[in-house]
């Protein structure tokens, strides 16, 4: 017992070393070519690049990139963070909130109007897509809300005036926490010193032994308050489930909850004690040995199925989604679905496969199950069931074909499945495909995507540009699922799954 327990405690001391790999991407962007230069995004990049290598992370300093190199660098931090303990982003430099979307912005940038922006500047959700779930924890610090010219351009240049002051807000995903040198909305100082306030004060704090990151952040955050006379306060969104430490966790304390815990179940015969742990510490000291108990128990006990009416909490959604999913995904599923934005939001699963698909993010009165359903029948080639919608569960509900998926008539923006009532109107992109020139094609992507070509010099070309799109497109946000042929000029061939062109 002994020789087990001094195991135990070693594992504990050694498993943060065993799994340490820690990676950054650093950004600053000083040189832009059509406005003004920014003082500090260099000093600031270089200066926090060097303290996380001191930190023991692999890190990827870049400076004064253009669209292209960003880019190239986002998939580079996305490659590298698989199966790393840590993933840091950092960018210090213009960023802007346009159109509900948030925009960093390569020296390069040269921005006259908000169409200009998905050429010339790189989506957010690019960078969240490519961290999502790969790495154990992922940070995202941004620098980037200094007040920025190009804001001024588009507020000229729009009829809408959607440009804010500073960037919007970002909901991290299970896991993440997202980091901004000021309040939504607002701007933040580029200082006056060698580094802007909010870097000066992560470096300050950022090497200090034993200081958990939300603490260093709060400090950090007292420290720029303070700096600026109130003017800029750095705000911050966790979706965290655990403490990380940059310079090392405190001296060893007494036993910890998660020890405890472990201890209380460790020799129990009951699988759902077991399962208990492993669903609040799925990272914790003792996974394997609380698994490796359970394949000792024989068979997973049966999920408590949801009954009607059921309350949408974490044990009821993965209750419901493991009469289709293995445990473990059921609970990866669950804790993903309940991080994510609404107002309107869904989950169903695919029987079949055991799989699952979301939606999220959608307008407030939005069809949003229907909208699942089809994206998940289109995803997974056969009808799934829908689990949940907003914050309740759907329980009794079997799989369903759905009509618009199996539709091959003509080309109609009412009947292209997966997609918000806004894209069927008469006014609508999808309107002006039916009006556009021969030859012409469009695809689809399983998450409801859609791009297409008009106006090629034959049906091939048409067919094969539009594939290319939605391919490319889906490699560099690394989404999983292939590319359909939805249509052929104004023909639906969508139940023919076409994934390439038929010569």
């Amino acid at each position: 017992m002994r020789r087990l327990i001094l195991g135990l405690v070693l594992l504990v001391l050694y498993l943060p070393e065993a799994s340490a790999q820690r990676v950054a991407l650093v950004v600053g962007a000083s040189a832009y070519r059509a406005v003004p230069a920014l003082t500090n995004t260099l000093n600031d990049s270089q200066d926090l690049a060097a303290a996380l290598r001191r930190l023991g992370f692999q890190t990827d300093l870049v400076q004064d990139p253009d669209r292209a190199q960003l880019e190239q660098a986002v998939r580079r931090l996305g490659q590298a963070a698989r199966g790393a303990e840590a993933a840091l982003f950092f960018f210090a430099g213009h960023a802007l909130e346009a159109g509900g979307r948030n925009w960093l912005l390569p020296v390069s940038a040269d921005i006259s109007s908000e169409r200009d922006l998905r050429f010339e500047a790189l989506d957010m959700d690019i960078l969240t897509e490519q961290l999502d779930g790969v790495a154990r924890l992922t940070l995202l610090m941004l620098d980037a809300c200094r007040d920025n010219p190009f804001r001024l351009r588009l507020a000229a240049g729009t009829r809408s005036a959607t440009a804010g002051a500073g960037l919007g807000q970002i909901h991290a995903a299970v896991g993440t926490l997202v980091a901004f040198s000021t309040a939504p909305g607002t701007v933040a100082a580029d200082g006056a010193g060698r580094n802007s306030p909010f870097t000066a004060a992560l470096l300050r704090r950022i090497e200090t032994p034993g200081l958990e990151l939300r603490q260093m952040l709060a400090e950090v955050r007292r420290d720029v308050r303070e700096a600026t006379g109130g003017r800029q306060v750095p705000w911050e969104h966790s979706a965290l489930e655990g403490a990380f430490y940059f310079a090392g966790a405190p001296a060893a304390a007494p036993a910890s909850i998660e020890s405890l815990f472990w201890e209380s179940v460790r020799n129990s015969a009951d699988r759902r004690e077991l399962e208990a742990y492993l669903a609040r510490y799925p990272q914790g000291a003792f996974v394997e040995l609380a698994r490796n108990r359970l394949r000792s128990l024989g068979a997973t006990a049966a999920p408590v199925a949801a009954s009607p009416g059921a309350a949408l909490t974490e044990d009821s959604l993965v209750a419901a989604l493991a009469a289709q999913l293995p445990i473990e995904e059921a609970r990866r599923v669950a804790a993903a679905y309940l991080s994510e934005r609404g107002p309107s939001k869904a989950v169903a699963v695919n029987p079949l496969r055991r799989r699952s698909l979301r939606v999220s993010g959608q307008p407030e009165g939005s069809e949003t199950g229907e909208m699942t359903l089809e994206r998940c029948q289109v995803f997974y080639a056969s009808p799934c069931l829908l689990v949940a919608v907003d914050d309740r569960l759907t329980p009794g509900r079997r799989a369903e074909s759905m009509p618009r998926v199996t539709y091959a008539g003509a080309f109609d923006p009412a009947q292209v499945p997966g997609q918000p009532a806004t894209r069927r109107t008469a006014d609508s992109d999808l309107a002006r495909y039916a009006a556009g020139r021969d030859h012409k094609a469009m695809a689809i992507h399983g998450t409801g995507r859609l791009y297409w070509r008009t106006g090629a010099a034959t049906p091939e070309e048409a067919q094969d540009a539009a594939l290319r799109a939605c391919t490319e497109a889906s490699e560099r946000a690394n989404r999983e699922g292939g590319c359909l042929i939805y249509a052929i000029g104004n023909r639906v061939v969508l139940a023919e799954r076409r994934r390439s062109i038929a010569r």
